[in-house]
């Protein structure tokens, strides 16, 4: 895995096993008060986690916690192909930069449940 240079590199590694992973997602559902629904070794399946932190998370917060997941999924995506292709480095404060310039994109194209979240501060690290 280019993420954490633990495992095997699988999508259900990347998504759920990864430590890389595994500490964005805390650090994206804590302030959701989800930071127990964080992926764990036991979480091998996406999927099957997806639908846990679903169930979890109040109804009001179901369609933007829904797209906040998506928008997560797709900037681990672009943060590996970042490490593969172009040798850049794993690190938490440029995931988060990424993070918080691209969901302020999206709650500005009018991603209303995702705004309602408040989560322009995630990974904030001073």
């Amino acid at each position: 895995c280019h993420l954490c240079d633990q495992k095997e590199e699988t999508v259900q590694h990347l998504l759920t096993g990864c430590l890389f992973t595994q500490q964005v997602w805390f650090s994206i559902l804590s302030p959701l008060g989800l930071g127990g629904a964080a992926p764990g070794h036991n979480d091998l399946c996406f999927v099957v986690w997806w639908v846990k932190v679903f169930c979890m998370t109040s109804k009001e917060y179901r369609k933007g916690a829904n797209s906040l997941i998506i928008l997560t999924v797709w900037l681990l995506w672009k943060h590996r192909n970042s490490c593969v292709f172009n040798g850049d480095s794993p690190l938490l404060a440029s995931f988060f930069r990424q993070f918080r310039d691209d969901y302020m994109l999206w709650c500005l194209t009018g991603a209303k449940k995702l705004q309602a979240l408040g989560l322009d501060r995630v990974g904030d690290f001073g």
